[in-house]
């Protein structure tokens, strides 16, 4: 790993791959200092504390209505109309976050954190996809809410693309955290100015536009739009 490796995972958005390389790159005296000064900036927005995955699962596969199979409990509490036999389902959520296994406790928080989105409590959201992440750290799905929800509370874009770098990493067919990273990355061109951010994101989005299946009609549009934002600067 040199400078290079590290500057071009930083402009593309692959925090882990960078904050890696910077590591690899502080053993060299001439390039320590800059090593150090990107080591320090990953580390004050906590990307070193992201679960790494222990293995690569098959991730689930959002279908042409935006669901993943992992929202299915919350589309059926939110079908009660009950609210006796809702809130005693709330009290198993809550009670499977405190005494489940593993894997309950991360489905009860990733249900916990969809019902705070559908209610537009976005921090505490955000909370419960993190415990989900922490929770099942080889789960794509809960990477990708984490990462797309972080960025609603207008948290660091770095943190941001640390969890959608694990989410596509687990699932590299799935074009929308592809497009989820390019929407941050223009963020970033439009606050720094930096041209690499605008260069990665086009790749980015071309890379979201080859994932693409025929039946994500909203996610194309999504796409398509984001391209055209893109005009006026690539003008």
């Amino acid at each position: 790993m040199n400078m290079s490796d590290m500057e071009n995972y930083f402009y593309s958005g692959q925090v882990h791959a960078s904050l890696a390389a910077a590591r690899q790159v502080k053993a060299d005296a001439q390039e320590a200092p800059a090593a150090q000064k990107m080591i320090a900036m990953y580390e004050s927005y906590g990307i070193h504390e992201i679960p790494m995955y222990t293995k690569k699962e098959t991730p689930s596969v959002e279908r042409s209505d935006e669901t993943y199979p992992e929202m299915d409990d919350v589309l059926a509490i939110r079908a009660i109309k009950d609210e006796q036999e809702f809130a005693a389902r709330i009290q198993q959520l809550e009670q499977a976050a405190k005494e489940g296994t593993d894997e309950e406790k991360a489905q009860s928080f990733f249900t916990q954190g969809q019902l705070f989105l559908f209610a537009h409590h976005y921090d505490e959201s955000v909370h419960c996809f993190i415990q989900a992440v922490r929770y099942a750290p080889n789960n794509a799905t809960y990477y990708g809410f984490a990462g797309q929800t972080l960025a609603r509370v207008s948290s660091s874009p770095f943190e941001v693309l640390g969890y959608l770098e694990r989410a596509i990493e687990l699932d590299p067919h799935n074009a929308r955290w592809y497009w989820n990273r390019a929407l941050v990355l223009i963020t970033l061109y439009k606050d720094l100015q930096q041209e690499m951010f605008l260069e990665h994101a086009i790749r980015t989005l071309e890379q979201a536009q080859q994932a693409l299946r025929a039946d994500q009609n909203s996610l194309k549009d999504a796409i398509d739009n984001t391209f055209e934002s893109l005009k006026d600067y690539l003008l």
